[in-house]
């Protein structure tokens, strides 16, 4: 896997042990395997292997950004899971749309989890249809951290699934915060569905090794860009 994915061997067993206390694995010695009923599909395993080490970091840093008694959204997608691994400590309220964000948290006395309604999308491992973004346009947080697959250079936030961008847009209005979750393999890329433009952020959370367009972009719309892999 180490080979397969371009990252260390810790890393790997890092993320599945992740994997296991989600109940999706279980480790052996020299491997792991599915369990029995694992709600996460191959897909998206192998999705949160990608670029997981930054995931991982960005993560750590989103989960600064939120304190005791804050109501948060956490959106759909690897990265705002990997968020959710570093408020296990934290008295909140969670108001979730994805089921492996749900598997994590479940049953934490100091987390208030609030689980959106909706048709459920086997892609994004969450719920995603009208009836879900119905739900959130009448929900007021104080932060919410989305996710997105593509960012253009002008600065437009985009999807492939048209379904999908109106539950992120009802996701973005319901968060008086709005903080963006992206690794850099997401910037330069544009997919069929806008559902936001960086000037309508407060906070980008990402990595070292975006464009100087982008950042060029950030810069002028005065949108602030923390970098999660950075020591400065």
């Amino acid at each position: 896997l180490a080979e397969k994915f371009g990252v260390t061997k810790m890393t790997i067993r890092r993320d599945l042990s992740f994997f296991e206390k989600q109940g999706i694995v279980k480790t052996t010695y020299g491997g792991a395997y599915l369990t029995h009923g694992a709600s996460v599909e191959p897909g998206f395993q192998l999705q949160s292997i990608q670029m997981a080490n930054d995931k991982h970091l960005i993560g750590q840093k989103a989960a600064e950004q939120v304190e005791d008694g804050d109501t948060i959204i956490i959106d759909c997608g690897t990265t705002p899971l990997a968020l959710a691994n570093f408020v296990f400590d934290k008295k909140i309220m969670v108001i979730t749309n994805s089921i492996p964000v749900v598997n994590l948290l479940k049953g934490r006395k100091n987390i208030k989890l609030i689980v959106a309604p909706g048709e459920y999308e086997d892609a994004s491992q969450g719920m995603v249809s009208f009836s879900t973004a119905d739900f959130f346009r009448h929900i007021h947080a104080d932060k919410v951290f989305i996710s997105t697959q593509g960012v253009n250079d002008l600065g437009e936030l985009t999807v492939p699934e048209m379904t999908d961008a109106h539950v992120k847009q009802a996701l973005m209005r319901a968060g008086r915060q709005k903080i963006l979750l992206a690794d850099s393999s997401k910037f330069g890329q544009t997919f069929l569905a806008g559902h936001a433009r960086l000037a309508d952020l407060d906070l980008v959370i990402s990595q070292t090794g975006l464009s100087p367009d982008i950042l060029s972009l950030m810069q002028t719309q005065n949108v602030p860009l923390l970098l999660a892999d950075s020591h400065l």
